[in-house]
């Protein structure tokens, strides 16, 4: 087990545990009188100071120095150590800031609990909370890995949380329309998993070679709704130019590089495809076999398989980035990526300058354009051994609601618009990206479609219906535990 925790909190726990003994279930902590939080106060001209305007509407309470326990796959999403700060990294120090600001207001103290890579972090997750164990207040872990333990009822309800209000625009509205079921939701996003914008998935084109190769004005295509699967096709097939031995590989230049394994999957999304939709009773079912779906999968094997101008990644694990690789030598116009991408070093030291886009439509039918975030990408959680739902939901409505003013700003309009993307319509097409991003109830809750895609790309398959048959009994028991969890629910 990996538990990280200073020594200064560890001898502050030690101290005043005599304090933390007055906050049992049924005793509540006072407000602090006059409501005394003081709102920061910005220019009219900031990036923060619409945002500041907006109230969480949380009574200032004084928690005595009670710790926040949170178990995290990315530790750095809601704690940064002392020692880290102030060197640099713009969002590390934002994000110790936004913490220390909730800290500070309602005198309690965040702490990791623990950490580990995703299959440790929801074992641990699952043996604690199995074992009646209070010994975290808040989960943020792996979106998929967190799906597939839900039928463990492990978890609370997001609507008996006191102080959570899904309305308010720090919480995504797929909480409220897909991963809410019978007025019940498990798994959540909120602006504090900042995960969720670093892991959207877009394509990213090289501006230079887009000149080059004449490919007209792509934001103009993308703005005015003509960016089809058809238009995109057309622009990167025949792009090819070997490197002289006689072989295709990745010292090849190309017009795309696809990424594998789940990335393939957003497709699907951006195809408006999705593994669930709720029937008009409310009831999630699986919408997976549509009239479309043998021309989506047929598209993407050809498009991995059968286009010259395409290089595959099909290297299994979902953190295989080597697809980019060729985008950031320049061997490839376009590539599959994360938005992410934009804060390592591979794009600020590009040379090139490049661009971002939404996945094209299915057609020009299509209202609007899709994308997915990874399943990398955290989703929060309440234990049901939590003993205090009000202290609980009171510091994540506020740590949301502190990152939405503060955090996302500083990521969305600094890193993502101004520091590292080099073109005004690049921003424009990102609030696209952002807006648009689905959270699929049959993907989030993973009982059995969740990669189906990227398996049959990657086991060179492209028959939908065989491999749907094989594949439903079990996807669909999985879907009926799902609901079982969730009727379980008071």
């Amino acid at each position: 087990m990996k538990k990280t925790i200073s020594f200064a909190l560890a001898l502050l726990i030690a101290l005043s545990s005599s304090v933390f003994t007055l906050y049992s279930c049924t005793e509540k902590p006072n407000a602090v009188e006059g409501n005394n939080h003081e709102v920061k106060k910005y220019e009219e001209d900031s990036i923060y100071y619409e945002r500041s305007l907006v109230s969480d509407g949380l009574e200032t309470v004084d928690y005595g120095g009670r710790p926040f326990r949170v178990v995290a796959l990315y530790p750095d999403e809601i704690f940064i150590e002392d020692e880290e700060r102030n060197k640099g990294d713009l969002l590390k120090d934002t994000t110790f800031s936004v913490t220390d600001t909730v800290e500070k207001r309602f005198n309690t103290n965040v702490e990791i609990v623990y950490t580990g890579d995703y299959i440790e972090v929801r074992d641990y997750i699952a043996k604690t909370v199995l074992a009646g164990s209070d010994e975290f207040d808040l989960v943020m872990s792996h979106l998929l890995e967190t799906g597939n333990i839900v039928e463990k009822g492990l978890f609370l309800n997001w609507y008996d949380i006191e102080n959570v209000d899904f309305s308010k625009p720090w919480w995504y509205k797929s909480n409220s329309e897909e991963l809410t079921y019978d007025g019940k939701c498990i798994l959540a996003v909120s602006h504090l998993n900042h995960s969720a914008i670093t892991e959207t998935f877009c394509l990213m084109f090289n501006k230079s070679l887009a000149q080059a190769y004449e490919l007209g004005n792509l934001y103009d295509v993308v703005l005015r709704g003509d960016w089809t699967y058809d238009y995109f096709l057309e622009l990167v097939a025949d792009v090819y130019k070997d490197n002289g031995n006689d072989k295709r590989d990745d010292g090849d230049f190309y017009g795309m590089t696809q990424l594998g394994s789940n990335a393939i999957m957003t497709w699907i999304y951006a195809f408006e495809n999705p593994i669930c939709k709720k029937n008009e009773e409310g009831v999630p079912k699986i919408s997976l076999k549509s009239d479309k779906i043998d021309t989506i999968v047929n598209r993407i094997y050809d498009l991995c398989y059968n286009t010259n101008g395409v290089w595959c990644d099909f290297t299994q694990g979902s953190r295989k980035f080597d697809a980019c690789k060729l985008f950031y030598n320049e061997k490839a116009i376009f590539t599959h990526n994360i938005l992410g991408a934009v804060l390592t070093e591979d794009l600020r030291n590009f040379e090139d300058d490049y661009g971002i886009l939404p996945f094209p439509k299915y057609d020009e039918t299509q209202k609007e354009y899709k994308t997915m975030s990874s399943e990398w990408q955290t989703v929060l959680a309440i234990p049901k051994t939590c003993k205090d739902t009000e202290f609980v939901g009171t510091i994540v409505e506020a740590l949301s609601a502190e990152n939405w003013k503060t955090w996302t700003p500083t990521i969305y309009e600094i890193a993502l618009k101004t520091r590292y993307l080099r073109d005004n319509e690049s921003k424009e097409v990102l609030d696209i990206l952002i807006e648009n991003t689905v959270y699929d109830f049959g993907y989030v809750y993973h009982f059995g479609f969740s990669n189906f895609l990227s398996e049959m790309i990657l086991l060179n398959k492209n028959s939908f219906q065989s491999y749907y048959s094989s594949k439903k009994g079990m996807a669909n028991y999985g879907l009926k535990q799902t609901i079982k969890a969730f009727d379980k629910l008071k």
